[in-house]
Order: C-alpha cells, then sequence, then structure tokens
C-alpha cells in the first residue's frame, strides 16, 4: 500500500483532511512534519484512533469442545476443516494440496497437526486480544484439540454414516450492481516467486457512489493469493496504464498511483467483503478502481511441506496460466449514513541498520474521535511484527508478519475513539541486506503503517 495514503514513495505534500474536518496532531511537531511528507501517499487518510470498547466483554470462545475421547475423521474433524480450512484446500484452491477427502487429510495427519499446533494454518495473523474480529479463520483450543488427538490416535476414518452435509459457500452479496475486471486475461510472469499485477477498471460512475460491499471472484484460483482494490484519479492512473504496453502494469504494495485510496483487500477463503451496517466507503464519479492481484507462482519452488513431495506440488499448481480475475461491486442505494474514511497511522522516520534483526521502532500519534470499525496493519517483506496500541490497550496485534497474508480486520463489536486519543504504532523488522532500509515503495524498501475504517 503505498506509503501511507497512497503509493509509497517518500515526496513532500500536502497531507490530506478526512471526514473528521482536522488532521491528527503529532507527537513532537517536528517529528509530525517529517512524519506528514513522508506520509505523501495523498488519499483520504490520516489520523487514527485511540479506543475504548463500547460493550461488554465479548462471550467465552464458541466451537467443539475435546473431551478426551476417541476422533474420528467423519464426526469429528471434516466438519472443522470444512469451516476453517477449504476455502483453500480444495483441488482446484490457492493452497498446495487439498484436504477434502480423508485419503488426502489422513495421509497429511502430522503435518496438520504441526502446523495447527503452531497456529502456522489456517493463516490468520492477529493475536488473540482483548477485541475480537469477526470471520476469523482461528482454530479455538478446542478445534486444535480434535485435531492434534486425532494425529496422536492414527487418523481414524470412523463411521461414513457421521458425514456432515458438504460445505456451503458463503452467503453472496445480497445485490450487486456492477462487475469489472480486465479487458483480456492476464498470464502471470513466473520469473520470480510472486507476481504483483494492476488493473484500470473504469466502473463509468455518473455520479459519486458509496461502496458498501464487494466480492473477488478469482480466475485461476491456485494462482491468486490476495487482491487489493483503490480508488484512484482517472488521469494518474490512465498514465501510469500507459507506461507499460501490456493490460494493467507490475506494482508493489500500493497501487502506484498517486493520490489513490485503499477501499479493501480480500484473501482466499474470505467471504463476500460487507462493509459494517449502514457505512461505506465514496467513491468520486471521475475515480477510476484499481485491482492489484498477488499471483503466487512459488509452490513448485519453495519447500514443500511435510508430506508432500515437490513434484507433488508443482503437478497441482503446473505452470502460470492466464488468469481474469474480476469483482462484484455493491453500491448503497441512498447515501449511508456513517460515511467511512480510511486513515493512516504512520512511522515513517525509521532507519533499519544493515545486518539488523529484531529492529524495533515505534511512533505516537493523536488522532480525532470517531467509531473505529476495523484496521489493516502494513509493513512490506521485511517486517517481522506490527502492533497498534491505545494505553495499554492491544488494538491489533500481528506476531508473525507475513506480506502476503493481509488483509482488513473488522471488529465485532466497533470501538469508540475519544477526542485527543493518542496510538502507539510499533513495527520490528529484521534487515538481511548490507543497506540502510528506509520508507519506500520498492520491494527492498520498508513501511510501518495501519489503515483505519473509521467513521464520525
Amino acid at each position: 500500500m503505498h506509503h501511507p495514503p497512497s503509493a509509497g514513495m517518500v515526496r513532500p505534500w500536502n497531507p490530506p483532511v478526512g471526514r473528521f474536518g482536522r488532521r491528527a496532531a503529532p507527537e513532537q511537531d517536528a517529528n509530525m512534519r517529517d512524519r506528514l511528507l513522508l506520509l505523501a501517499l495523498g488519499t483520504l487518510w490520516l489520523g487514527l484512533p485511540g479506543c475504548s470498547s463500547t460493550s461488554e466483554e465479548d462471550p467465552p470462545e464458541e466451537g467443539p469442545h475435546y473431551d478426551g475421547g476417541p476422533v474420528s475423521w467423519h464426526r469429528d474433524v471434516l466438519p472443522i476443516l470444512q469451516n476453517r480450512c477449504q476455502g483453500c484446500h480444495t483441488d482446484n484452491g490457492v493452497a498446495p494440496f487439498s484436504l477434502e477427502t480423508y485419503d488426502q487429510a489422513s495421509g497429511m495427519h502430522a503435518a496438520l497437526a504441526s502446523s495447527i499446533q503452531a497456529r502456522r494454518m489456517p493463516p490468520w495473523m492477529p493475536a488473540e486480544g482483548p477485541h475480537r474480529f469477526r470471520d476469523s479463520r482461528r482454530l479455538t483450543q478446542g478445534e486444535v484439540d480434535i485435531l492434534s488427538a486425532w494425529s496422536e490416535q492414527g487418523a481414524p476414518e470412523g463411521n461414513p454414516q457421521d458425514t456432515p452435509p458438504p460445505r456451503e459457500p458463503a452467503p453472496p452479496l445480497e445485490w450487486t450492481d456492477l462487475t469489472v475486471g480486465p479487458a483480456v486475461p492476464y498470464t502471470p510472469k513466473d520469473t520470480a516467486a510472486d507476481d504483483y499485477h494492476c488493473f484500470l477498471l473504469d466502473p463509468h460512475l455518473e455520479r459519486g457512489r458509496d461502496l458498501i460491499g464487494f466480492e473477488v471472484m478469482p480466475g485461476v484460483k491456485q494462482q491468486v493469493h490476495h487482491v487489493l482494490l483503490f480508488a484512484a484519479p482517472r488521469k494518474a492512473a490512465l498514465a501510469r496504464d500507459a507506461r507499460e504496453a501490456e493490460p494493467g502494469w507490475t506494482c508493489f504494495g500500493d497501487s502506484g498511483v498517486d493520490n489513490e485510496s485503499l477501499l479493501g483487500a480480500w484473501a482466499p477463503g474470505s467471504p463476500p467483503t460487507r462493509y459494517p451496517e449502514g457505512t461505506g466507503v465514496s467513491v468520486a464519479a471521475d475515480s477510476v478502481l484499481v485491482m492489484q492481484v498477488h499471483y503466487n507462482i512459488s509452490q513448485r519452488s519453495t519447500e514443500p511441506p511435510q508430506g508432500i513431495t515437490a513434484s507433488d506440488v508443482s503437478a497441482m499448481h503446473g505452470e502460470a496460466r492466464p488468469d481474469l480475475t474480476r469483482m462484484a461491486l455493491q453500491f448503497s442505494r441512498e447515501p449511508v449514513a456513517k460515511p467511512a474514511s480510511l486513515y493512516a497511522l504512520v512511522d515513517g522516520d525509521f532507519a533499519i541498520p544493515a545486518g539488523a534483526t529484531g529492529y524495533t521502532h515505534h511512533a505516537k500519534q493523536y488522532v480525532p474521535a470517531g467509531t473505529l470499525w476495523g484496521v489493516l496493519p502494513h509493513m512490506h517483506t521485511k517486517g517481522r511484527r506490527i502492533t497498534v496500541e491505545k494505553g495499554g490497550d492491544s488494538l491489533i496485534e500481528i506476531p508473525a508478519w507475513d506480506f502476503h497474508w493481509q488483509q482488513m480486520y473488522f471488529y465485532k463489536k466497533p470501538l469508540e475513539v475519544p477526542l485527543f486519543s493518542q496510538l502507539k504504532l510499533t513495527c520490528t523488522w529484521d534487515n538481511p541486506t548490507s543497506r540502510t532500509v528506509r520508507w519506500g515503495e520498492g520491494t527492498d524498501d520498508e513501511m510501518c503503517l495501519a489503515y483505519l475504517y473509521m467513521t464520525e
């Protein structure tokens, strides 16, 4: 995602004022001036919340609990994998192997147990904290105990009559107004492990509209790892598109278009994105959309999971194939009651020394009052950990940052942000290179920011 709000380059700019009508104040005036210059990613983002929960404590953990007895595939394990794993681990999914049948899963039971006990899978990045997120893929402790016991007991199949009904797909959006996508298929470049490509999509809006939901429809699911959606000024986006002959352009982190604004993010296994009830993000009539698709074609070149050979993975994923990923957009029929903006909490003053391990830097920022509905942390590939805090209250912690698994996290219960709240953003990196790494939009540069979905 660009540097703070836009693309990811350091350039002077006049920081934008969001819907709240005032700029976030810095911890130190001088530091903030520098930070705002770095922020130069001109979009509607600035500021952030300091929060306190508006509701009572969350209820106890839901889900199955392990009673210590025998565990079987059909009765106990398959229901968990249907709900937690089969959004990716299907015959045509982005994961390198399927977990749909007993034969497939039983051959992987040891690797499965190891990955879920270490919380590597399912890929849900936030640590457990005081504020829960909706649509969580994180396994409950009961689910971990059941899958672990199944492996320890030798992965018994059990009685086929206990098989649950097939997995129900996520419910679609109630309606969609427009489906957009590239005019022609794009074949990902397979000269590297990952290909980040941006596509210009013109919604041809006759007037400004409030976007309240969207659904990503990946073309070749095995290759589409995640998607980011931006709104961008038409002239700037057209100019960027014209610089490369093929449809779209190579991009990393964000769209590479000045004055972009983030609209949302998608990762495999996620349901259609529905912004919180009564909220939405305005898309101007003269805007175009930019869809960044991360194509992952590294499965055949990386170490395969335990129990899977490199040839098996290669056979599943094959070579890069032409892709035509599209998006269905849902606009509000009437102006939303609570217009939302994405604001950026930014630390752009870091300088990660060459060879550093566990280098940590933080920034504090005063933010306007409002309601915080969700947060999207962002670093590049050298990132190791990122946190956002208000006093002793953790708003989000990603303890093991993975650039390839980033998304917007919406709270189950929104947080009220009092006036003059101060938030602390902390990032940790490893720098194996021989140079000092600073803020930038390149693959060898770094960022430290968090986007916040907020309303007044």
